[in-house]
């Protein structure tokens, strides 16, 4: 008899689990500690799109893959963090879900030059590229939709040069998105306009923890724009999980 009552509530569980799978927009934030759950913070932008998805009355499901300190590469191509990076966890953390939606946020850990001004960015810029490119055409191969999100602009405490280094990564997403016609927020313009419209000076360190890590407001910021450019997309459709395999070519 009890068997029988495990039996029956195991499959009760599956097929509560395979519904929600099929019947819910399946979102993935894939990105680096600007995406990762984080102390200090209440609610990251994914906590946030889903509540405001559910409040719409839309079964929607965001998975974090948000890993604190990645860059788009693999470790081999660069291992000053010794974390599994973009492409080491891409599979695992991103195709295995056969996602409707991909937000893809990297560009801050890519960008950083360990060395200081003259040194090397960790990815360089073309195989940044190249690799958030790689990331969207298996998506596509897939049947899923991309969100690209550019870096988010660094507060007052960095030095200029470290701030133009992003900016020429955050112009790399923007011309990406624009190539392969896939949506766009820019957090770095959100970011600098709600700055400029909240204070006189412009001063965005109050969107942060620590200048670059964005607080509760930033969170909110991306979590808004996010939930306005998916709105009019999310009609009824079948997403098709075409082929989890991800074939470097």
């Amino acid at each position: 008899m009890i068997h029988r009552i495990i039996a029956a509530v195991t499959f009760i569980l599956i097929s509560l689990t395979l519904f929600a799978q099929t019947d819910s927009v399946r979102i993935v934030a894939f990105g680096n500690s600007t995406t990762a759950h984080r102390r200090g913070v209440e609610k990251v932008f994914s906590v946030r799109l889903q509540e405001k998805m559910n409040m719409a009355g839309i079964a929607a499901m965001v998975i974090n893959a948000g890993v604190g300190s990645s860059h788009t590469g693999s470790v081999t191509d660069n291992d000053f963090a010794k974390v599994r990076h973009g492409m080491d966890r891409f599979q695992s953390d991103v195709l295995v879900h056969c996602p409707h939606w991909v937000i893809i946020n990297f560009g801050l850990n890519d960008a950083y030059q360990d060395e200081g001004i003259h040194g090397k960015a960790r990815i360089a810029l073309v195989k940044y590229r190249d690799n958030i490119e790689f990331f969207i055409k298996k998506i596509k191969e897939q049947g899923g939709e991309v969100i690209l999100l550019t870096p988010n602009p660094l507060g007052s405490r960095y030095e200029q040069f470290r701030i133009t280094q992003v900016e020429q990564y955050a112009n790399c997403v923007r011309a990406i998105a624009r190539e392969q016609e896939v949506l766009l927020v820019d957090s770095w313009e959100l970011f600098k306009k709600h700055a400029s419209a909240t204070n006189v000076t412009g001063n965005i360190d109050f969107l942060y923890l620590d200048g670059i890590h964005p607080n509760d407001m930033g969170h909110e910021l991306i979590a808004e724009a996010l939930y306005n450019l998916l709105l009019p997309q999310l009609v009824p459709t079948e997403n098709n999980c075409r082929n989890n395999a991800v074939n470097r070519q």
